[in-house]
């Protein structure tokens, strides 16, 4: 039996897959996104977005790292050149970015100073960090392509460092300084955050034209409504006292402070109060004085009849003849209230017109405080000479 030949024909249902396939074949190598080989399904799960030398391309990859992936492509860094993530990041299941920054020629000018590098930022502020310069948040920049290869000696990219402009502000109580790119003071203190208060003022004009090393003052201009409670001093008052000696002091009243509670309007400048008006009177106590006694008796200390008065008087009281006592007394003492015998007896010194000694006197009704008054030492005397006799005397 000859072998038989059959022709085969194509439905028009396969003419038209075939065309798909062909399409989205031919749209995959124009894109650089083809599907993966039968292989590479198998063997990788990650999806990559690869961007490098203004072009970009999807693979697939079982890579672990960014920098892997870019050893087994044809994409080679060169120095200064940058990726982003860095090449020890490790690729995740699914779909992920990797970007390629390549250096180029940078001139970064500050004023008079050109520094000339290569870099694959391109932030202005970080190129400039790069250049070693010290740069501030006020700082602004401008960028331009370097297009004039002869008189730049680079092609690439220029970046123009506008500093701002340092000024000094005392507020609150203290001087910082701000940087600003603002024209004026006024400019200045409202994009610096200083707020005003509707009566603060500045020392100098809000139009004055920020310059360096300009200085100036915000004054904070406050008013307060509070309630104060002020202590009332208390006076001191001193009265004289015949019959203490003088010299002699004694408080007879401490007296005590009073207390007034006010409401007040105050008004402060830079914290320091300028002036304030009294609303009203809540209320006061006023304050007792302290009494203060000082005595004026003068213990006489000279002559014998000077005290012939009062030793009569005192002597007719007890019925004692006031000779004896003036005899004893000038024995003893001289007429002075004041002395003190230089002897030591019992280990005491007697003291006064008749010398007692401060037991004896005070065991005959006197004190230590009154011991060198003369008068109390006469009236003592008389009712004791009278009582008992001058037998304690041996000066007669």
């Amino acid at each position: 039996m000859g072998a038989s030949y059959h022709r085969l024909q194509a439905s028009p249902r396969d003419s038209v897959a075939i065309v798909i396939l062909i399409a989205i074949v031919t749209a995959g190598i124009s894109t650089g996104h083809l599907p993966p080989g039968g292989s590479a399904a198998a063997d990788s799960n990650h999806m990559v977005s690869l961007y490098a030398d203004g072009q970009k391309r999807i693979v697939s990859t079982d890579a672990a790292t960014v920098g892997e992936l870019l050893g087994r492509t044809s994409v080679k860094l060169g120095s200064g050149d940058s990726v982003e993530p860095a090449l020890s990041t490790v690729i995740p299941a699914g779909f992920f970015n990797i970007n390629v920054y390549r250096a180029r020629p940078v001139i970064v000018v500050d004023g008079y100073r050109s520094i000339r590098f290569n870099s694959s930022s391109r932030s202005p502020r970080i190129m400039a960090q790069q250049a070693g310069l010290t740069v501030y948040p006020e700082d602004a920049y401008t960028q331009e392509a370097v297009t004039d290869i002869v008189s730049s000696q680079a092609v690439g990219e220029k970046v123009t460092v506008k500093r701002a402009i340092p000024i000094s502000v005392r507020v609150d109580g203290k001087v910082k300084v701000i940087r600003t790119q603002d024209a004026t003071v006024g400019e200045a203190i409202k994009h610096a955050g200083i707020a005003l208060g509707l009566n603060d003022t500045v020392t100098v004009p809000r139009e004055t034209v920020v310059q360096p090393g300009l200085s100036f003052g915000v004054i904070r201009v406050t008013e307060v409504v509070t309630t104060i409670t002020d202590v009332i001093a208390k006076t001191v008052q001193t009265t004289a006292d015949p019959d203490m000696l003088k010299g002699q002091i004694a408080v007879k009243s401490e007296g005590s402070d009073g207390s007034r509670t006010a409401t007040y309007r105050i008004n402060y400048k830079d914290g320091v109060e300028t002036g304030r008006q009294l609303l009203a009177l809540v209320s006061q106590t006023e304050p007792t004085p302290k009494i203060i006694v000082k005595g004026t008796k003068v213990m006489f200390s000279g002559s014998v009849e000077y005290w012939r008065p009062i030793v009569v008087l005192a002597a007719a009281e007890w019925n004692f003849d006031p000779n004896t006592m003036m005899r004893i007394m000038s024995c003893e003492s001289r007429g002075n209230a004041t002395s003190i015998s230089g002897f030591v007896v019992n280990g005491q010194h007697p003291m006064g017109l008749f010398q007692y000694l401060p037991s004896t006197w005070r065991a005959a009704g006197g004190t230590d405080a009154n011991i060198l008054d003369g008068e109390a030492q006469i009236k003592i005397t008389a009712r004791k000479m009278a009582l008992y006799g001058t037998a304690p005397w041996e000066c007669k």
